[in-house]
């Protein structure tokens, strides 16, 4: 089901100030975004008049504020009025705009480039980066759980949580979900845990491996309602072929539902070498962040198997941030046949009508061949069709 959102224009400064009053004293509800255009631009502020208009702006939005009506004269200002936006809990990375958490109240600070500027690729922060390039902002619980096929589900987990963005984000829109993270990675917990998560929200982040069925048993302890497991940033490809059915085979005898993010439907040979996933502010800054092929990572066509790094440099050097060895591309066909052989029912999520389908019906209207999508499998029935 497509998610309906509401936007409110302002074409000039007066015509901001007079939403955002009626906005922050209850006369208006809150919209969903609000477009600035026209002579209404946050570039030819001074930096204390534009601080002023994004805090008024933070609590005046449900998801943020978009702006095209900007233009820089140099790298240095179009840095500094980045890094001024992303400071006042903004960031830019979805093509939705400048987000923020579904109606926080928190100002979060998205400047991973100020530590970088300061020390250098040492300081980098390995997380804020990746988050930036690689994170999933373009959907959240919001959109798989307004669906035919799981209204019902009122727990999230994510296995191979990593920084957890999903369940982060997703709190948000659903704080009375139990939400339930899993990974390996006990600085990654302790990041996540210090977030700034709304106070009515139960969570959980177990250090685990997702791979043990004793784990499983424990998040259906928790369990309220029906279950969404989500595999996010396409992590289950570090699993190799007896690894993938077993995750398939435990999760979903305990979750009702077990959603993959998957790649575009592509040959594997088109996903090697170097891939270039440096942001406007990290260009601006002089840095640079690639997917890079290792030297003995060339995709082998015959198993899907390749091995690469994200990694980070600029004119003093070299950085890994983070390793992707044994990378598995496991591609649709191959996960839906390992699902028959468990007697799983299979979906897709349909971009067009933002609906769970079956692999078995329509698929051409949809983005499967472009863009990443999602796969979900359950050993729960079939719905009626439509």
């Amino acid at each position: 089901m497509h998610i309906e959102t509401t936007t409110k224009v302002a074409n000039s400064l007066e015509v901001l100030e007079k939403l955002l009053e009626r906005i922050s004293s209850g006369r208006l509800a809150k919209p969903d975004w609000i477009k600035l255009q026209g002579k209404c631009r946050l570039d030819k502020m001074g930096r204390d008049q534009r601080e002023s208009i994004l805090d008024r702006l933070h609590g005046c939005v449900l998801r943020g504020f978009r702006a095209n009506n900007v233009d820089f004269d140099d790298e240095e200002t179009r840095l500094a009025y980045w890094r001024s936006v992303a400071r006042k809990g903004f960031h830019d990375f979805s093509e939705q705009g400048w987000m923020k958490s579904y109606d926080s109240p928190f100002r979060e600070d998205y400047d991973y480039i100020g530590p970088y500027l300061d020390g250098g690729l040492s300081k980098l922060d390995a997380y804020a980066a990746y988050t930036a390039v690689l994170g999933t902002f373009d959907f959240t619980v919001e959109d798989f759980v307004n669906t035919e096929l799981c209204p019902g589900v009122r727990t999230i987990v994510e296995p191979m949580a990593g920084t957890a963005e999903f369940a982060y984000h997703s709190h948000f829109h659903r704080p009375d979900f139990r939400y339930v993270m899993i990974d390996l990675d006990a600085e990654a917990q302790e990041r996540v845990l210090a977030q700034r998560w709304l106070e009515m929200t139960e969570k959980h982040y177990l250090i685990a491996n997702i791979l043990d069925e004793s784990v499983w048993d424990q998040v259906k302890s928790i369990t309220t309602g029906e279950s969404l497991a989500y595999v996010g940033k396409q992590s289950h490809h570090l699993f190799g072929a007896k690894e993938i059915f077993r995750l398939l085979e435990v999760a979903t005898q305990r979750v009702d539902y077990l959603m993959l993010e998957t790649p575009q439907l592509a040959p594997v040979t088109e996903m090697g070498g170097t891939d270039d996933v440096s942001r406007t502010e990290m260009e601006d800054a002089g840095l640079e962040v690639e997917l890079i092929e290792d030297p003995d990572g060339e995709p082998n066509p015959f198993t899907n198997l390749m091995h690469f790094h994200l990694g980070a440099s600029d004119k003093t050097g070299r950085r890994r941030l983070f390793e992707y060895r044994d990378w598995t591309v496991w591609s649709q066909p191959t996960l839906v046949a390992m699902a028959r052989v468990l007697d799983l029912n299979a979906f897709y999520f349909h971009s067009e009508t933002h609906e769970f389908t079956s692999v078995d019906e329509e698929w051409e209207d949809s983005d499967v061949e472009d863009e990443v999508t999602f796969m979900l499998f359950t050993r729960r029935d079939l719905p009626p069709s439509a």
